[in-house]
């Protein structure tokens, strides 16, 4: 892999796993996802959020763990969990159901853990299963279904069949579609719009245009524009885009060489040989570990499945 250190465009791309954290996932940067929550959520004001540890670990020891995107809590207890999805996954819909079952399994914890303080053995069994609600706002730089090119959002909650009528929104699931996204900044008429119209448009913008002239989006850009980057930031998103990258290409080519076993182990197996690139560089663990998304036990482990065995 060859890092090249000489970026020509002048914002990050917002699709990009740096540019994604760095625009939403940061206490700098917080009042630009309560806006981007507010917009997208609607029914919901949210004032204040606290992030939370993107880690969560599964309740048994061999469970896997979850990593979110971004994993956020407001002022009333409600969950919200962002997630940027650059390409297709078979069981997406399925993943943030697991996902979302790990956000609601922390509250019972939590509740739990509370009332074993009282000292009333009656008050400590009085959990009543009650759930604040919890959002997966799901951002997807693809298209999930091609039949209805006209929709480009989808609000999931469960719903009775027969009345058509929501029976539960406690569990509250948000798909949008960017590449249906195709309004001119011209029709954005709402904030919401021009939201989505940015996160399209914003890497190959030269300036903000006078109808995004507001605090929210100057903040947005004082944080995306590349000429503001420490040299280190912009090493560390240069080598995020090139991990990407080498990535899609060994998928490419786990498919091209006839792997049958499913886009996990093509995507293990891909992760396996950038972090082996990285490392053969001369990167540190911990930079190989926040590009790949790994922890740095998981990188030893699959450089050391990766590197073929040598004879003494």
């Amino acid at each position: 892999m060859q890092l090249k250190h000489l970026i020509m465009d002048k914002f990050i791309n917002p699709f990009s796993d740096y540019g994604w954290k760095k625009i939403f996932g940061s206490e700098v940067s917080k009042d630009l996802i309560i806006s981007f929550l507010n917009e997208v959520i609607r029914q919901e004001v949210i004032i204040d959020i606290t992030f939370r540890n993107v880690e969560m670990l599964g309740l048994k020891q061999d469970q896997r763990r979850t990593v979110f995107d971004i994993f956020c809590e407001n002022e009333k207890g409600e969950v919200f969990i962002v997630e940027m999805q650059k390409s297709r996954q078979k069981y997406f819909s399925d993943r943030v159901l697991y996902y979302a079952s790990f956000a609601i399994q922390q509250q019972s914890m939590v509740v739990k853990e509370r009332l074993q303080k009282e000292s009333d053995e009656v008050v400590r069994r009085r959990w009543n299963y009650q759930i604040n609600k919890v959002y997966v706002v799901c951002v997807l730089n693809y298209v999930m279904d091609s039949t209805l090119p006209d929709k480009y959002r989808w609000d999931v909650v469960r719903m009775d069949r027969e009345l058509k009528m929501p029976f539960s929104e406690t569990l509250n699931e948000i798909y949008i579609e960017m590449p249906k996204f195709v309004l001119p900044l011209s029709a954005c008429d709402t904030l919401y719009k021009k939201w989505l119209y940015v996160l399209n448009n914003i890497e190959i913008m030269e300036r903000l245009p006078q109808e995004l002239n507001n605090q929210i989006f100057h903040k947005l850009k004082s944080i995306v524009e590349i000429e503001r980057m420490t040299p280190d930031q912009r090493l560390e998103y240069e080598l995020s885009l090139s991990v990407e990258r080498d990535l899609a290409a060994a998928l490419d080519t786990s498919y091209e060489d006839g792997l049958e076993r499913g886009l996990e182990e093509g995507i293990e197996k891909g992760k396996a040989q950038v972090a082996a690139n990285l490392k053969k560089q001369g990167i540190i663990m911990e930079t190989i570990a926040q590009c790949t998304g790994l922890s740095i036990e998981e990188i030893l482990s699959l450089i050391h499945i990766s590197e073929p065995t040598r004879p003494y």
